[in-house]
């Protein structure tokens, strides 16, 4: 990607922090549990759900964006096999 868009670096600005935020969440979880305080387990697991939904989020629109560009790509190619 020569030139990034500030769309995809939002995008991968997203998937960075939810990808943090799910580890985070996920050893504040872990600590609340060995430490056996409710509340910091709980909170552990909210966030790391929370970096999950967001992360699902940004992946489902890679996916969709790297689809259009791949069909793109193809058609683009059908008509240079044609000419």
């Amino acid at each position: 990607m020569a030139n990034p868009t500030p769309e995809s670096i939002v995008e991968v600005v997203g998937a960075s922090v939810a990808n943090k935020g799910m580890i985070v969440g996920g050893a504040a979880g872990m600590v609340g549990w060995l430490s056996q305080v409710n509340w910091i387990g709980i909170a552990g697991v909210a966030v790391a759900v929370v970096g999950l939904l967001i992360n699902l989020f940004f992946q489902v629109r890679k996916d969709r964006r790297e689809s259009i560009e791949s069909a793109a790509r193809l058609e683009a190619l059908k008509e240079r096999a044609r000419a």
